[in-house]
């Protein structure tokens, strides 16, 4: 609704804005304030899918991984990520467990963020779930590492932790959930100081 709405009217508020037909006009002063407003919903719902991006890829690549600590130790390698945790021997994959908590947490927290997206027309219910959709990634940051340590007490002596690239999906999950509270303040704050002007 937001992205149609943007896209029919963006040219016609972008024209009266610059155009010197209307710049003493109040209407070039309300399509500014149209422009900022869609510019900052934009960048928001960005923030937002990147959340939701990044807790799908947690379902399909390896956030931390236990491996061998010596030559001498159990050869099978572990894989842990949202959805399972895997043991690797001999070039054979096995199941181990699936992390149902995390499981979870993680798909309410993808539904979450684009259930906040949704919810633009309502700026003050978007900044309490953000609130609260920061708290639960950092709930489940949490529950990875206390899993990922669980993981290495039961594999045996002999592993250690491994982290790669995709070790910093929960992080940026953090981060981007941070910034579109952000952004959904700076708007609040510009809708509110355009109601005191009038």
């Amino acid at each position: 609704m937001l992205v149609t709405k943007v896209g029919l009217f963006h040219p016609i508020c972008k024209f009266i804005t610059i155009s010197p037909l209307f710049l003493s006009t109040g209407l070039s002063h309300i399509c500014r304030e149209k422009l900022q407003h869609a510019m900052i919903q934009r960048i928001q719902s960005v923030y937002l899918i990147l959340v939701a991006l990044c807790g799908l890829g947690l379902y399909f690549f390896p956030v931390v991984s236990l491996v061998p600590e010596t030559a001498s130790a159990d050869p099978s390698v572990y894989h842990f990520n949202a959805l399972q945790v895997d043991r690797i021997s001999n070039g054979a994959s096995e199941l181990l467990v699936r992390p149902w908590p995390i499981l979870v947490l993680n798909a309410l927290l993808v539904s979450g963020s684009v259930f906040i997206i949704l919810q633009y027309r309502n700026r003050k219910q978007q900044i309490r779930f953000t609130h609260v959709l920061f708290l639960a990634v950092l709930v489940e940051l949490v529950l990875i590492l206390f899993d990922a340590e669980s993981l290495k007490s039961t594999s045996g002596m002999g592993h250690m932790l491994s982290f790669n690239v995709w070790s910093a999906l929960p992080l940026l999950m953090l981060v981007f959930t941070r910034l579109a509270l952000a952004a959904i303040k700076r708007d609040e704050a510009l809708v509110r100081s355009a109601d005191r002007l009038r």
